[in-house]
């Protein structure tokens, strides 16, 4: 459902939780950048060029929900008009992420709340 709209990994953390009862640790930001411009990647090759780098946005909204600088960094990557130049913007934000630490409690400033459908 909603809950795993730019958290595909949610998954298996729900299969660890019921399996364990315990929760399983968050994925590092590098996991996060990873998997995003692989999703990115699919998208590009399967919409094309412009309605690929239109349809990513809010993909990419919604992996980085809740991450330091995130509204500015989307109001920037909503101006940029090319997949290439998209994927080195958020591969970009991702790296400045990297350089605060690899945790997501380094760079998350607000907790995503996966019942949250807006």
């Amino acid at each position: 459902g909603r809950a795993a709209q730019g958290r595909p990994w949610i998954f298996r953390e729900i299969a660890h939780y019921l399996k364990t009862g315990e929760h399983l640790a968050a994925p590092n930001i590098e996991e996060v950048k990873e998997v995003l411009l692989g999703h990115l990647s699919e998208l590009y090759q399967f919409y094309g060029e412009y309605s690929g780098c239109r349809i990513a946005r809010k993909h990419i909204a919604w992996y980085t929900k809740g991450l330091r600088s995130s509204n500015e960094f989307r109001q920037n990557m909503y101006k940029v008009e090319t997949t290439a130049e998209q994927a080195l913007v958020v591969e970009s934000y991702f790296n400045q992420l990297l350089a605060e630490g690899n945790l997501m409690s380094d760079v998350q400033v607000e907790q995503v709340n996966l019942l949250d459908t807006h």
